[in-house]
């Protein structure tokens, strides 16, 4: 604050000297700290009912208040306050501190450390207020006022702080007129009595304060430089619960997906990552299981014999501890014969932690298992093969690369993503589709990692991925569409990625050969199954096969043309292989675009993002994802600016050549709108003219006139600069005597402009019918008639 500028806070109160801040203003201060500290009873817990929240902080703001009415005015209020208001406001300080264990033995909650600092400060403010009467005391807890408002806005968007930040920011206003206006009365006593005041020296002492400060600040800043920013800020985060740090516990705290150290490094893979404790003997994909009976309902009682198989392989799984050779995994297999999900059953909160979350560009596919053959008999897929080698290679700071893949030339730019695990059921490391490299911090081996399926990657030794854990990755993207015809594998792949069972092949050959017609071989013909498949057929994922029919697949195909995603996939699938195509079927997670977050710039995955799609295989031992069911999508590559116009350019066109009627038709009436555009604004002004010719009549003409000028203007006879309304009637209107309309809204201007008030020597009817007349007589075409662009200078 200038020096100046400081005389605002002191002047004359009622009874007291001049160098005291006016009562108004104290009480102001008053308001605007009792105002931020309701803000922030209802900012920490805005869950609470809003009553009880400004109810608490109601009873602060009135031991202030009985406060303020028992501190004595100062007499010079420039003075330093007295020690006794500093053990005050610390005392304030720690109160909030010192309750706690009592609101939490009583009550049952409480607030974290953060939030008990915050309301500390809160008390701080309340107490500089009651002892406004010091001008440091005032301006303090101005400061703290606006801190606390300022911390509430940011900590809730809650419609009562923002009520509250409303009144908070007109009664500033109130406060900033106050300082202005008793700065100004402060200015001229000050200016008065300048003869008679009398300088008396004063001895200047050390400046402690600002000393202690100084050597605090030069030895924090040598000790930071001496431990490490990264050690140091460690070091300090422990000591916060909230912040994931493990100095301390809190249970009232706030807990997020716990921002700490991803894993930890060493030669052991298992000891990759946090430590578990929890050693129960259970199958780790029941909760696999669960979901997905919860999202497409159990399957169809199967017979005795399937019965008994699922039996002895759980009975194994309960054997071997839950930790069977690869060759004896638990049965992953999906039931294509289902019940539907439970139409009674509550849907799961949207506001659930996800097991993970998704940093960059969506949607993304995120394989979970893998399925190739299907069961006919038992309406079943079962799960695919798992690689015989690791398949990856160090590639510099915890990078692995994909070593199987061969180069090839028909991708875009690739795509990197961050997945950050939450909550995960399983050691899956959640990767996209078309993935090259992969990277978790400090995990820089090979062996950390295995493959559980065919594209499915997984934490070798663990049961769990553990959570904080964030996955980055760089994916491939392409245009299907411009894929060569030979991009797609034609050898070198199991036979079973292509069998089609017998019982459905006849029917699945038919409906797949008429999708294709004579499409050429390749994207043209899997682009035209899954056209249809998508337009022709509907998402139901209530609608399930009857459990007595033979082929749910066919029952979907042929009959219902409706049903859940795993029919979609199951049917995009064998009509492929009937085209040729190699194809599986794959179970995992959908991140939807509609789910990201715009505050966390994150879109979280959740158990119910559960999907079934399509894959088939690339030359180059990618497995490209086809998507048939409608309202999913696949991630599209990333075009330059250049291409990106260009496709723009392509697809209106194309919109245009398919609605050429309608484009002829708008096209032709902006033009018209262009051509007589003048008409059309002139025909508006007028029709607004009538309907609001002004409140008085002496704006009726002003108006009139304005739309005369507009006419004269467009026909090149403005009125010129300091050229009076009549003298451009007679230098615009044709030779001659002057056109009557325009004389005599000429004098009606003249009059309005100069007569003394009072009213006019007319009615109101005769000074709207000039007003009519002239509009009516000179229009824009007139004004284009007989005038020529030089009829301005004319005597």
């Amino acid at each position: 604050m200038a020096p100046e500028d400081k005389r605002g806070l002191q002047g004359e109160p009622a009874g007291g000297g001049p160098s005291q801040p006016a009562r108004p203003l104290r009480r102001a201060t008053f308001a605007l700290v009792a105002l931020s500290a309701l803000a922030v009873e209802v900012a920490a817990v805005d869950t609470r009912p809003v009553l009880q929240s400004l109810g608490l902080a109601g009873a602060w703001v009135a031991v202030a208040a009985a406060l303020a009415r028992l501190v004595p005015v100062p007499a010079d209020a420039r003075r330093k306050p007295p020690g006794w208001v500093f053990l005050v406001v610390l005392a304030l300080m720690g109160a909030p501190v010192a309750a706690e264990p009592l609101v939490r033995r009583w009550a049952g909650g409480g607030y974290p450390l953060e939030l008990q600092m915050v309301c500390g400060l809160r008390n701080v403010g309340l107490g500089l207020a009651a002892c406004a009467g010091w001008v440091l005391c005032l301006r303090a807890a101005c400061v703290v006022s606006l801190f606390l408002m300022l911390f509430s806005a940011a900590m809730t968007n809650h419609p009562a702080v923002l009520v509250l930040l409303g009144l908070y920011a007109a009664v500033g206003s109130g406060w900033l007129v106050l300082v202005y206006w008793i700065g100004l009365r402060a200015a001229f006593v000050t200016a008065e009595r300048a003869v008679t005041v009398e300088v008396e020296p004063t001895r200047v002492g050390l400046p402690w304060v600002g000393l202690c400060v100084l050597v605090l600040a030069v030895g924090g800043g040598a000790a930071l430089a001496v431990v490490g920013p990264k050690r140091a800020t460690a070091a300090l985060g422990e000591l916060v619960p909230t912040s994931g740090g493990t100095g301390d516990t809190d249970p009232f705290a706030r807990y997020g997906l716990g921002d700490g150290p991803e894993e930890t490094a060493g030669d052991n893979a298992k000891a990759a990552g946090m430590v578990e404790t929890d050693k129960r003997i259970e199958d780790n994909r029941n909760a696999l299981i669960d979901a997905v009976s919860d999202m497409y309902g159990p399957p169809h009682k199967p017979p005795k014999d399937q019965e008994r198989t699922v039996a002895a392989g759980l009975a194994q799984v309960i054997e071997n501890h839950g930790k069977l050779p690869d060759n004896r995994r638990p049965s992953r297999d999906f039931d294509t014969g289902r019940k539907g999900p439970n139409g009674d059953k509550k849907p799961g909160s949207q506001g659930a932690r996800g097991l993970f979350e998704v940093e960059g560009r969506t949607p993304l596919h995120v394989r979970l298992v893998v399925y190739e053959r299907y069961d006919p008999a038992a309406h079943r897929w079962r799960g695919g093969r798992q690689p015989n080698s690791k398949l990856l290679e160090p590639d510099g700071d915890c990078w692995m690369r994909l070593g199987h893949l061969r180069a090839a030339d028909w991708y875009g730019a690739d795509e990197r993503h961050g997945l950050k695990a939450a909550d995960m059921k399983d050691n899956l490391v959640p990767t996209p589709a078309l993935l090259s490299r992969v990277r978790i911090n400090k995990v820089d081996k090979p062996d950390y990692y295995e493959w559980d399926y065919d594209g499915v990657l997984a934490l070798a030794g663990r049961r769990k991925t553990p959570p904080g854990v964030v996955v980055t990755t760089d994916c491939r993207t392409l245009d299907p569409r411009r894929l060569p015809d030979g991009a797609f594998a034609a050898g070198g792949l199991p036979p079973v990625l292509g069998e089609v069972p017998d019982a459905l092949r006849p029917e699945v050959a038919r409906v797949a050969r008429a999708w294709a017609g004579d499409r050429p071989r390749g994207w043209p013909q899997i682009e035209a199954v899954l056209a249809k498949l998508r337009t022709e057929y509907v998402h139901d994922r209530g609608a399930s096969a009857p459990p007595d029919h033979p082929a749910p697949v066919l029952w979907f195909l042929l009959e219902s043309r409706r049903g859940p995603d795993y029919l979609f996939a199951t049917a995009a699938t064998l009509l492929l292989r009937a085209l040729d195509y190699p194809a599986r079927v794959c179970l995992g997670y959908y991140a939807d675009p509609a789910a990201y977050d715009p505050e966390t710039e994150h879109t979280p995955v959740r158990e119910t993002d559960l999907h079934v799609w399509a894959e088939v295989p690339l030359r180059d031992g990618h497995w490209l994802v086809v998507e048939p069911t409608p309202g999913y999508e696949v991630l599209e590559p990333r075009l330059p600016f250049s291409q990106r116009v260009l496709n723009a350019l392509a697809a209106g066109a194309a919109w245009a050549g398919r609605n050429l009627f309608a484009v002829l038709a708008v096209s032709a009436g902006v033009a018209a709108v262009a051509v007589r555009r003048r008409h059309l604004i002139d025909a508006a002004a007028v029709l607004a003219w009538r309907w609001f010719p002004g409140p008085t009549w002496r704006d009726q003409v002003r108006r009139a006139v304005s739309v005369l000028e507009r006419r004269a203007r467009w026909a090149g006879a403005p009125r010129a600069a300091g050229q009076t309304v009549t003298a451009w009637v007679r230098a615009a209107a044709p030779a001659g005597p002057p056109d009557p309309h325009l004389a005599r809204i000429a004098g009606l201007t003249e009059w309005a402009a100069y007569a003394p008030d009072g009213p006019p020597p007319w009615t109101a009817d005769e000074v709207a019918a000039v007003c009519r007349a002239a509009l009516a007589a000179w229009t824009l075409r007139r004004w284009h008639g007989p005038l020529s662009p030089t009829a301005g200078d004319r005597p």
